[in-house]
């Protein structure tokens, strides 16, 4: 059964390669002009991640080296029971708190923005 659509298909193929119009060439070169243009703008649409990682990147990585500063002067002022203290704790948690907020607050602005820019 396979072979005998096959052997249609093929006739279906001969009797209609003679009504083939072909493209001008001017009908291509507007074809090819506008898939580069949504090529184009397709990729500016996908870096709107890269930002987000950065961000958040650099936001937490100036909260471990808060929370290391906090903890080396501790650590040389008191030694190793401060580190244990709530002299230690309440900064560290202080500087996790606003680092969180202020991330939170930076992914919030940047959700409103691209919104405002796709409307």
């Amino acid at each position: 059964m396979k072979e005998k659509d096959k052997i249609q298909d093929e006739k279906f193929r001969e009797l209609f390669s003679g009504t083939k119009i072909g493209a001008s060439e001017n009908l291509k070169f507007r074809i090819m002009h506008q898939i580069e243009a949504e090529k184009a703008l397709s990729s500016k649409k996908r870096t709107n991640v890269q930002p987000l990682i950065s961000n958040m990147l650099s936001i937490f990585g100036v909260m471990y080296l808060l929370i290391a500063v906090v903890g080396l002067t501790i650590y040389l002022n008191g030694g190793k029971s401060a580190l244990e203290s709530v002299t230690f704790f309440i900064p560290v948690i202080l500087i996790a708190s606003v680092c969180g907020m202020f991330w939170m607050i930076s992914i919030y602005d940047d959700r409103r923005r691209s919104k405002q820019k796709h409307k």
